[in-house]
């Protein structure tokens, strides 16, 4: 019986402890020899330069291990939470939704509010409803600035909430939430800003590329 020196590659007869020819120790445990990258060949010691299998060089790999470091697990997701991906993305989407809507109620409120003639029913049963919401219709018809800035919000919402719904920007997503409870919405859309910012805030993983 023979066994193949780690190191250098020589044969020897098994009985022997050291290498013949280069005196290295035979009979390495499994804990102190190195695996190849290229081949998948284990027959290396611990301090070995190259594989003698196929020649890769193991310092190369080394040094590229060391500039690329590891990936970090909040830089992407993992295929093992594919069970609460699908959770994630639903909440997404109904966020994306709830964005979506607190924009359009943003917009359609603050038109309402400054254009005479335009919703007057709408606006008096809200205010019926809402006490809160006669104030704030009256601060927006005595400074236009505030239906405008209502408005851009909504606007701004609106497209925010793509971010949301193609998962491509956490923090724009978390914006569009923002600029959601901002639109107002006769209240109900700050409402729908505020549950929409709430289920993206909650679903960060979502926003993630999948682990390689």
């Amino acid at each position: 019986m023979t066994i193949k020196c780690t190191k250098c590659g020589t044969y020897n007869l098994d009985e022997e402890t050291r290498c013949r020819l280069c005196g290295h120790t035979l009979h390495a445990s499994e804990s102190e020899v190195q695996k190849c990258p290229e081949c998948g060949s284990v027959a290396h010691a611990p301090d070995a330069d190259k594989c003698i299998a196929c020649g890769r060089s193991f310092t190369t790999v080394i040094e590229a291990s060391k500039q690329a470091g590891p990936q970090k697990a909040e830089e992407c997701e993992h295929w093992s939470e594919k069970p609460a991906h699908a959770v994630r993305t639903a909440k997404v989407g109904i966020a994306g939704t709830f964005i979506l809507l607190a924009g359009v109620l943003g917009i359609v409120h603050a038109v309402m509010s400054v254009l005479p003639g335009i919703g007057e029913d709408i606006i008096a049963t809200y205010e019926n409803v809402i006490p809160q919401g006669e104030f704030l219709d009256g601060l927006m018809q005595d400074y236009v600035f505030v239906a405008a800035l209502i408005f851009v919000s909504g606007v701004l919402a609106i497209g925010m909430s793509m971010f949301a719904f193609m998962k491509s920007n956490f923090y724009g997503s978390i914006a569009g939430g923002i600029f959601g409870i901002l639109a107002i919405g006769f209240l109900f859309g700050a409402f729908f800003g505020l549950v929409g910012l709430l289920l993206v805030a909650t679903s960060k993983r979502e926003f993630l590329a999948e682990c390689g």
